[in-house]
């Protein structure tokens, strides 16, 4: 981790992310509901709900969707373990 701190003022608000942008998500990341539900630290039955609209992601899991979405490099850089050598 970088010993850099960065003040943030302008935000913006995390999207809906409603059943059809979950399915659509996973699909732009290749991803199932068991790999998905690694990555977002949930059980695969929580992304199923989020995908047939039973049950709505939080905030922190919008936000976390909103950022593999925008920064899918990163899922790579997870997989690996996550830390620059």
């Amino acid at each position: 981790m970088k010993n850099s701190v960065k003040i943030i003022t302008n935000v913006t608000a995390t999207p809906d992310y409603a059943p059809e942008a979950v399915k659509t998500l996973m699909k732009y990341l290749r991803m199932n509901d068991k790999s998905f539900a690694l990555f977002m630290n949930v059980t695969p039955m929580t992304v199923r709900l989020w995908a047939t609209g039973a049950v709505k992601p939080c905030g922190l899991a919008k936000r976390l969707m909103q950022i593999y979405e925008l920064f899918p490099d990163n899922l790579a850089r997870l997989a690996e373990g996550g830390e620059d050598n």
